[in-house]
């Protein structure tokens, strides 16, 4: 009975996203901004209990042992954490009090900030630095692997003129007029290519993915009608 039920549930929201392909017609138009409510709030409801069990749930309880301790300051060092966190916390809820709104906004400047940071260390440590190793380093064998020789030069010369693409230097001509040189033109048509390639590989890729979330949808729609 409860599979049936899902099943049933199931259906009724995938009829209703598929509504948005009927336009903004009276009533059927709001179908699909109701089931982007309800997969919106569920995933609010969703995100709120994983972080409740998976998180603050078991910080509360490690921090009332001493004998535990999650980070390698210590256990004192875990507390302070926890109330400095819960302290942000409740800063946050007082954006609707106007005179006291510059509180909330330094809670949002700090929590922007340590996040840009650690973004921008995750993105050099697990992008750009693994990509530039990949473009400068060589098969062990290049002369026993031709693919591998090509591969690299690709990688090499992709990485390269994409890079280039993004920075411009011109000189002054006879008449003072900016020009870039004809190797500096060169290398930025390589790059576009380059980029241009990568960027339509993504876009098929995306196109790709969301065709097959629609044909299993279709065809979950055929099977719960048969």
């Amino acid at each position: 009975m409860t599979e049936n039920t899902i099943t049933l549930v199931s259906f009724v929201l995938t009829l209703m996203v598929f509504s948005y392909l009927l336009g903004d017609a009276p009533l059927i138009g709001n179908l699909y901004r109701v089931a982007v409510y309800i997969f919106v709030g569920m995933t609010a409801a969703f995100t709120l209990i994983v972080s409740y069990e998976g998180l603050i749930l078991p910080y509360l309880q490690d921090i009332q042992d001493q004998s535990s301790a999650w980070t390698t300051l210590g256990w004192r060092a875990d507390i302070y954490i926890f109330f400095t966190a819960l302290l942000f916390a409740l800063l946050l809820l007082l954006k609707p009090f106007k005179p006291l709104a510059w509180l909330t906004n330094s809670a949002f400047a700090v929590v922007i900030v340590v996040g840009a940071a650690v973004g921008v260390v995750g993105a050099l440590n697990g992008t750009v630095f693994p990509l530039l190793h990949a473009a400068v380093a060589l098969p062990e064998d290049l002369s026993a692997d031709f693919g591998a020789l090509v591969d690299t030069l690709l990688i090499f010369v992709g990485t390269m003129t994409a890079l280039y693409t993004f920075h411009y230097q011109a000189r002054a001509g006879a008449d003072g007029a900016e020009e870039e040189s004809r190797i500096g033109r060169g290398f930025r048509h390589i790059g576009k290519v380059f980029l241009v390639t990568t960027l339509g590989a993504i876009y098929a890729s995306t196109l790709l993915t969301s065709l097959t979330i629609l044909t299993e949808r279709i065809g979950f729609l055929f099977q719960f009608g048969a």
